[in-house]
C-alpha cells in the first residue's frame, strides 16, 4: 500500500505542476463531525452483530476500548473474530479453551484477548483456565450473579 500511495503521490503531485490536476474545494454544508466519544460508546451490545461489534472493537481502540461485564466486573475485550453461528445473544459457549459469545442476527464472537478489571491484559484461553467461565453464563449482566445464571 505504500508504494501504492508513494507512486499516486508522485502523480498527483506531477499533475498539480502540469496544471491537469485541479483541487475542490469541500462542500461545507455536506461536511459531517465525528461526535466525541465517551467511555459508555464503549460498551459492548450484544444485539449487535459480530461484524458490527468486532468493527466497533477495533474502531475503539485505544479510547474508549471495547468492554463488556462478568459477574460484575469490568472485562475489556482487546481482540475477537466473528463467527458465522447462531447463539443466544450475550451467553458464552466454551470450547476446548475457546471463549464464544453470542452476538445478534445469529452470529458469535470469538474473544482471543481480554483484560479483567484490575488484571493485565491475557489470552482468552488463560481467561478460561484462571476464570473457569461456564457455557451458558452471560456477558453484559451487572447485576446477576454467577450462581444465579447456573440454574
Amino acid at each position: 500500500m505504500a508504494s501504492m500511495g508513494a507512486e499516486l503521490m508522485s502523480d498527483t503531485l506531477q499533475g498539480l505542476r502540469a496544471g491537469t490536476v485541479h483541487s475542490t474545494p469541500q462542500d461545507n454544508s455536506k461536511a459531517s463531525l465525528a461526535p466525541i466519544l465517551k467511555k459508555e460508546d464503549g460498551e459492548i451490545d450484544f444485539h449487535r452483530s459480530a461484524v458490527e461489534i468486532y468493527d466497533r472493537l477495533r474502531g475503539f481502540q485505544p479510547w474508549p476500548g471495547a468492554y463488556t461485564n462478568f459477574r460484575g466486573k469490568n472485562l475489556q475485550v482487546w481482540d475477537a473474530k466473528p463467527l458465522q453461528r447462531a447463539m443466544k445473544e450475550a451467553e458464552l459457549a466454551l470450547e476446548t479453551h475457546r471463549l464464544i459469545v453470542g452476538c445478534g442476527t445469529g452470529t458469535a464472537l470469538e474473544l482471543l484477548a481480554v483484560q479483567p478489571e484490575g488484571k493485565k491484559r491475557m489470552a482468552a484461553r488463560d481467561f478460561v483456565h484462571g476464570y473457569r467461565p461456564q457455557s451458558g453464563e452471560r456477558l453484559g449482566a451487572k447485576d446477576i450473579s454467577p450462581q444465579s445464571t447456573r440454574n
